[in-house]
């Protein structure tokens, strides 16, 4: 994973940001699973979901954790999670880039 304050991140992402402001469906370019992030208001404190869709009708739902400032999701691994506001692209550290899905 690269580190903010080295400046090797050429995206311009932050690993600290509002989960809000990812919400929704998230699609890859690059041919990754389609992921979808959600806030589960059933649970205490309504914490967030990431939503992996493999296959048609076979999905994955993950909580989306903290440690340290990094926000991350832990399938078969540990993935990380930055944002860029600016050009609203979320990086999973083991698939790449999402751009946001047109409703």
């Amino acid at each position: 994973m690269y580190s903010e304050t080295t400046g090797t991140n050429p995206l311009g992402a932050k690993t600290e940001f509002a989960m809000d402001d990812i919400t929704g469906r998230w699609k890859s370019r690059e041919g990754a699973p389609d992921i979808r992030v959600y806030k589960n208001s059933e649970r205490k404190n309504g914490c967030f979901f990431m939503e992996f869709a493999f296959k048609t009708g076979e999905m994955f739902r993950c909580p989306v954790k903290k440690h340290q400032s990094i926000r991350y999701v832990n399938l078969y691994g540990v993935m990380s999670l930055s944002y860029n506001t600016d050009s609203d692209v979320l990086q999973l550290s083991a698939y790449g880039k999402y751009f946001r899905a047109e409703d």
